[in-house]
């Protein structure tokens, strides 16, 4: 599993500007206790998108911890 992390988030993601795409609303994140093969935890966020539609996107906690981690490392510091 894969996860890139961005510290500094503007044109982090330049493919967006040639296609389309649609935001939505992060309104969940819940961990799942032996969600990965490996028996550690995984996370799940819910977005929820204007047509009412609902994405569930997953990774692993010590990932998103990582993550974390990085943002609140590079916040602190003034990065």
């Amino acid at each position: 599993m894969n996860l890139q992390v961005s510290l500094y988030g503007d044109n982090c993601w330049p493919g967006l500007k040639d296609r389309p795409f649609t935001e939505g609303t992060l309104t969940g994140i819940a961990r799942l206790p032996a969600g990965m093969g490996s028996g550690r935890s995984t996370v799940t966020v819910r977005i929820e998108l204007p047509d009412g539609q609902t994405v569930l996107a997953q990774t692993s906690l010590a990932l998103l911890s990582n993550a974390v981690l990085a943002f609140n490392t590079a916040e602190a510091t003034g990065q």
